[in-house]
């Protein structure tokens, strides 16, 4: 076989370079090994199916285990800050964002932000809707969600004003709510208690309770590609796919001046980081796909006098025979391979 007549030659070059460094020359042919030495130079082989089927490379790029940025909470209404959440603290709609002379400011569910007290005939909107979504959601209201602020609504919302530990006005001043989407994390406090809460200014900064997988690309990486598959090695070394779903704009750093993309992966389970929020992760994109091709193990390739591939294949009765090989993709463990009479579902030799 052709690892055995490899192996041979190797063995020869390493007898003569030692020879030659101890400055004993040696003519004619080396003396004979005892046949215990001849037994333990024998390699040990297997065999492997030559098969017929999709190949997929990948190219392993650093990540990062990361929570994406929130919005930052801001202070909507007059007053004294009498509390603030700590940091770590998660945050989901019908939560105390903060309280302003020891009154609370709300968590609501929405897209659009209060522009506008809530009241009995107000006009019409989609902020209102949005207002009675959260109450009919929290079993305040008993009718379905409508642009129109009513009766109804009213005494809707003062039955959520009891609960919350506010005046039964039935009426919202503008401050009093904040619309948010999702649950959020307290990331960092600027703000401190007895300060003045004045519209605008930042109280605390948050993350989405979400985990992805960020990763730097180079601009014009063709792996920045939405919707891409990808399997990720996460902090405690599980493995679990993702999708790319987020390419954003180029962004210089600071530090070494280098331009790259940044890319956004969601995890098929986020559940496998555990309870990591952050660390460093090994990211396999698919750079390459090949459709119906041959394919042998990596471990199948030996080398070829005057350079290239061959591989060994197995015959009739166990016999042997070289087969020259051209290689194409190489995806994890196995390659693309075309050899002359190289079918699918024969054997080659592999080390064992």
């Amino acid at each position: 076989m052709t690892s055995r007549r490899a192996w041979v030659v190797t063995a020869c070059v390493a007898g003569v370079a030692v020879l030659a460094t101890t400055g004993i020359l040696v003519l004619g042919p080396l003396a004979p090994q005892p046949e215990a030495d001849t037994a333990k130079s024998k390699v040990k082989t297997a065999t492997a199916t030559v098969d017929r089927g999709d190949l997929k490379g990948t190219k392993t790029e650093p990540g990062k285990l990361v929570r994406p940025a929130g919005p930052s909470v801001a202070g909507g209404i007059g007053g004294t800050l009498t509390e603030l959440p700590a940091v770590g603290t998660v945050l989901k709609p019908r939560d105390t964002l903060y309280r302003v002379d020891n009154l609370p400011v709300a968590y609501f569910a929405g897209a659009l932000p209060q522009w506008r007290p809530f009241e009995e005939g107000m006009a019409k909107g989609p902020d209102v809707q949005q207002l009675e979504q959260n109450l009919r959601d929290w079993g305040y209201l008993k009718v379905a969600a409508d642009e129109k602020f009513d009766a109804r609504t009213k005494t809707a919302v003062s039955a959520w004003q009891k609960d919350a530990g506010l005046e039964r006005t039935g009426a919202v001043e503008l401050g009093r709510i904040v619309f948010g989407e999702g649950d959020m994390v307290v990331q960092q406090v600027t703000a401190t208690l007895g300060q003045a809460s004045a519209p605008g200014t930042e109280l605390y900064s948050t993350q989405r309770t979400e985990k992805l997988v960020r990763v730097d690309l180079s601009v014009g990486s063709p792996l920045a590609t939405f919707g891409g598959v990808v399997d990720v090695e996460l902090p405690n070394r599980k493995h679990v796919g993702g999708t790319v779903t987020g390419v954003g704009a180029p962004q210089v750093d600071e530090d070494s001046g280098k331009t790259t993309v940044p890319v956004s992966i969601t995890m098929d389970d986020p559940a496998a980081a555990g309870d990591l929020s952050a660390g460093t992760t090994s990211v396999d994109f698919v750079s390459e796909e090949k459709k119906d091709v041959l394919s042998v193990p990596v471990t199948a390739l030996g080398a070829r006098a005057g350079g290239g591939f061959v591989v060994e294949v197995v015959g009739v009765a166990g016999a042997t025979k070289p087969v020259t090989v051209t290689t194409g993709l190489f995806a994890g463990d196995r390659v693309e391979v075309t050899g002359e009479g190289l079918e699918a579902g024969q054997k080659v030799v592999v080390p064992a």
